[in-house]
């Protein structure tokens, strides 16, 4: 048994050693895009490494006539750097899938034209790495951790050819990186960290056929971009972050064949970028979050192929949003799990359209009045669609009998058998082929397609947009209701506050609180008609006026409810006298105007002065909308009278600030009066004991000399040593 498991493993090792190399070789050979080698070069060749003469690469073709190259191939050799020699004439050189993280040292070669350094481990390249490859058209370094470039890095390949950078992880370029690559015709940026385009970074590339840019962060493609790439053919944005494109962006790509913008965050078709390719054949925006492809989003085009698939949110495609496209002959747009309408007048002008793609959408009717404005179509693919299988689909069960009659129809419903009902629901799951033409329908009710939610909460003075589409034998007609209960058509309805757009956008400007109700489409034809309805909730602003002080000749006021303060400049604050002590209350105020105190986002409050004493005023805060105004708060407020004013002053001065006044000038008297008594006390007693004399040692001088004068103070250094000196001279 463990014999036998021993073979099992070994062959399975063995099988899969084998796959291993012939994956190798089969990566070697579309590396060079050519066959296997099988004529061997009989040269010196290094180490662990093939020596063989390879078939020229198709990017080399337009600059060497002769189809094989003396070729080292040192690919998948475990090299942790680059042989230290080459065979005299090596023409091509190949170190890819190695261990390589320095390109410090390269064998000497006058002739090679061809290097593959990819799918390595190098982090930086030194300064002019590449000085003794000056015939060098191929450069390789796909698939390494280059994180930026010196300057300097291609600075003596000037006849680069083709350059490969993906796959790294290079975040941005300088201006000058590329400016000594004046014949390269092919530059792959693919799989990289670049967020933007460094300013004339292409400037000098006016040869540069191909510019592959795709999974990088791109997010904005500015108006001066591109503009030195005015020979190129083939641009690919693909999987980026583009949220917006200038509208000269592509001014300078008047050669442009194929544009390539899947997967990005693009919102809205760029349609004006797009008028500057004139040259432009193939177009693909598959997988952006486009919700409608408008009117002329493509209008005049040069394209054959349109790709539109694959978008998370696009909902409709409107009237003549395909519209003379006289070139178009193939149209994608499948996989959109969103997409509901066609509208039947799209595809206008468009006369030799051969192919549409509608397959995996969730379209429940297709109307047959778009193969009536597209005669030259031949192949519709509508299958894995939620189809209504009744007068709507009728169309299409009759194109597919008439082929199962005469093997062949016009249009042809490819994969029909998974064109599939979803209604009604007896015909749930079954194909359409398989229904009999007796269960359809000839005429049915419309079917109105809202694309509007069950209600909406709008603020004042906003704008409102509601869509709505219909479909049904016949043709139905769109009227919308009001919530006063009228009805209004393109051919009824005043522009200014109500617009219809194409009868299936209804525009309402400058929404007040009245404009509040219940609003609906309807979809009507001679069979009967079908309601969509929303309710509409407009709220006031949530700001509302707070006295803040009050006085005979002056009120100020503060708000309250703005989110923020810059807010504010939205808002002004108007104010009148209503009436004063003399005025009655019957007093008109359909004369008196408003005055007008514009707000800013500096003020927190306003006070308002110069007003008269015991009179009512009104404030109003007004939101300011398209030269719309709308009060959103009033309040009345009343000035105090002067009595009232005076009497206050006369309270405030007698009882409080005169008692204050003479507590204040008490206690200073009193800290005054002890100051002076301290000052008094200290001097009294240096006057009766002065500093230095002691009472036992004083002279006593009879009375009867006092009236002669002394030449020497009463007390001092020398009276004491002459009473020190007296008693001595009484001892001895």
């Amino acid at each position: 048994m463990a014999y036998m498991w021993y073979m099992v493993v070994s062959c399975v090792t063995a099988l899969v050693m084998a796959v291993e190399v012939q994956a190798t070789n089969e990566s070697v050979a579309e590396t060079l895009n050519t066959r296997p080698p099988v004529k061997w070069w009989r040269t010196n060749c290094p180490t662990n490494c093939s020596c063989y003469y390879a078939a020229l690469p198709n990017s080399l073709h337009v600059v060497f006539s002769r189809k094989d190259l003396a070729t080292v191939d040192c690919s998948n050799a475990g090299l942790t750097h680059s042989p230290k020699s080459l065979p005299n004439g090596t023409e091509v050189l190949i170190i890819s899938n190695n261990f390589i993280t320095k390109l410090a040292f390269l064998p000497p070669s006058t002739t090679l034209i061809h290097l593959d350094v990819s799918n390595n481990s190098i982090e930086s390249l030194p300064r002019n790495p590449f000085a003794q490859y000056r015939q060098l058209h191929f450069l390789s370094l796909r698939r390494n951790k280059l994180t930026s470039l010196l300057n300097t890095v291609f600075y003596s390949v000037s006849n680069l050819a083709s350059l490969d950078l993906s796959e790294n992880q290079i975040q941005n370029l300088s201006a000058e990186v590329f400016m000594t690559l004046p014949h390269l015709k092919s530059l792959n940026l693919a799989q990289n960290s670049l967020v933007s385009v460094t300013a004339a970074l292409f400037d000098n590339l006016h040869e540069v056929k191909e510019l592959d840019m795709s999974y990088n962060q791109l997010i904005t493609i500015e108006d001066t971009d591109f503009q030195g790439l005015v020979n190129l053919n083939l641009l690919n944005l693909s999987n980026n972050r583009i949220r917006n494109i200038g509208d000269t962006a592509f001014r300078a790509l008047s050669n442009i064949i194929v544009l390539d913008l899947d997967h990005n965050q693009l919102q809205f078709v760029p349609r004006i970028p797009l008028q500057s390719l004139p040259e432009m054949k193939k177009l693909s925006l598959n997988g952006n979050p486009i919700h409608k492809l408008h009117d002329r989003d493509f209008d005049s085009l040069n394209i054959y192929s349109l790709s539109v698939s694959f978008m998370p949110n696009l909902e409709i495609v409107d009237s003549l949003a395909f519209t003379n496209l006289t070139s178009l002959t193939n149209i994608e747009l499948h996989d959109n799990p969103r997409l509901i309408f066609i509208d039947p007048h799209a595809f206008s002008t468009t006369p030799l359209l051969k192919s549409l793609y509608f397959h995996n959408n969730q379209l429940t009717a297709i109307s047959s009045r778009i193969i009536q404005y597209v005669p030259s179509v031949e192949q519709i693919h509508v299958y894995h669609n939620p189809l209504r299988c009744d007068c709507n689909a009728f169309w299409i069960r009759e194109v597919i009998e008439e082929f199962r009659a005469n093997n062949a129809s016009r249009p042809y419903f490819n994969s029909s058998e998974f064109i599939k009902c979803d209604f009604p629901l007896n015909l749930t799951g079954v194909s359409i082929e398989d229904v009999g033409k007796e269960e359809f329908m000839r005429v049915c009710t419309p079917t109105s397609l809202p694309m509007f939610h069950e209600n909406y909460t709008m603020d004042l003075g906003e704008e409102l947009r509601l869509e709505c589409h219909s479909y049904g034998v016949p043709e139905p007609t769109l009227t919308w209701l009001l919530p006063n209960g009228s009805e209004i058509t393109t051919n009824n309805v005043k522009f200014g506050k109500f617009e219809i757009v194409h009868t299936c956008v209804l525009i309402i400007r400058q929404l007040t609180t009245t404009d509040s109700g219940l609003y609906g489409c309807k979809a009507s034809n001679g069979v009967g008609f079908d309601i969509s309805s929303t309710r509409i909730t407009v709220t006031n602003k949530p700001v509302r006026l707070v006295l803040f002080n009050i006085g005979f000749d002056y009120i100020s006021l503060s708000w309250n409810g703005t989110r923020h303060s810059s807010l504010i400049s939205d808002y002004q604050l108007h104010y009148r006298k209503i009436r004063g002590d003399n005025e009655g209350t019957n007093t008109s105020l359909t004369d008196i105007k408003y005055r007008v105190i514009l707000l800013g986002p500096q003020y927190r409050s306003y006070t308002v002065t110069n007003l008269n004493s015991n009179t009512e005023y009104e404030f109003c805060i007004v939101y300011v909308y398209d030269l719309e105004l709308y009060k959103v708060d009033c309040e009345v407020f009343k000035t105090k009278s002067t009595v009232e004013f005076h009497n206050a002053i006369k309270k405030v001065v007698s009882e409080k600030i005169i008692a204050g006044v003479c507590t204040a000038l008490g206690l200073i008297m009193a800290i005054v009066c002890m100051v002076t008594l301290v000052k008094k006390f200290r001097l009294h007693k240096d006057y009766e004991t002065p500093y230095g004399c002691d009472d036992t040692d004083s002279v006593n001088i009879p009375l009867e000399n006092v009236y002669q004068p002394l030449s020497t103070p009463m007390c001092s250094s020398k009276t004491s040593l002459l009473s020190v000196h007296k008693s001595h001279l009484d001892d001895y």
